[in-house]
């Protein structure tokens, strides 16, 4: 899955821009809270995810295998969510999305008053981040970057590679303010990604919807999964 998905955020260009790079931002944040709190394993990274738990495994770590699980098995159901609520609400597709993310997180929050179980807390934390990754999918920014910069080279077209640059940079960042919020606040650093998801759905409720065309001024977007 490439950004295609989204594309089709807000009618204006410098908007989708705007909503692409916010949501980088956040993904990265709760990625990287999510590692520091389940011990190495991320929440949206889903195949570093299977990898760690991999090589866990590999070592005869075998109480990594119910969290592995739980945050692979959350992802996808949060994907699955995330699309019944953009078929539902389609010209509200991103706002609406925003705010299940917000809820689930939330709902994350409200759990760990509960109980700490890495397992139940990884599994909320995967369902808000499967969710999200709907909107934008960051796992394969680099290898787009790379692509784009082979067609610059051979095909002279636009600098489209400065984009996917750009979109990495904003989860490397997210990525940074997470792991510096969980060191000040640890898990309570979590409701600042809750309050920042609610934000911009309220925010982009308003915002005028787009097509589902996936090109980007005048760009063929082939969909292609890394």
């Amino acid at each position: 899955m490439s950004t295609a998905n989204a594309k089709d955020m807000t009618a204006n260009p410098g908007t989708r821009r705007v909503v692409e790079t916010a949501v980088a931002v956040h993904v990265g944040f709760v990625d990287a809270f999510g590692f520091v709190l389940l011990g190495g394993f991320f929440v949206s990274s889903i195949n570093a995810t299977t990898t760690t738990a991999g090589v866990a495994l590999g070592g005869g770590t075998w109480g990594v295998l119910g969290l592995g699980a739980a945050i692979v098995g959350g992802f996808l159901v949060g994907v699955v969510t995330a699309a019944v609520v953009g078929h539902r609400w389609t010209r509200q597709r991103v706002s609406r999305v925003l705010f299940l993310v917000a809820g689930l997180l939330a709902a994350g929050g409200a759990i760990h008053w509960f109980t700490a179980a890495p397992v139940v807390i990884g599994f909320v934390l995967a369902l808000a981040m499967g969710a999200e990754n709907t909107l934008l999918e960051t796992g394969g920014l680099l290898v787009e970057t790379a692509q784009r910069i082979t067609d610059r080279l051979l095909t002279k077209e636009a600098h489209q590679w400065l984009h996917y640059l750009w979109l990495w940079g904003a989860v490397t960042l997210g990525a940074i303010l997470g792991a510096w919020a969980y060191r000040l606040l640890a898990f309570d650093s979590l409701w600042i990604a809750v309050g920042a998801a609610l934000l911009a759905g309220c925010v982009l409720g308003n915002a005028p919807a787009g097509g589902t065309d996936p090109r980007r001024d005048g760009e063929s977007c082939p969909d292609r999964t890394v």
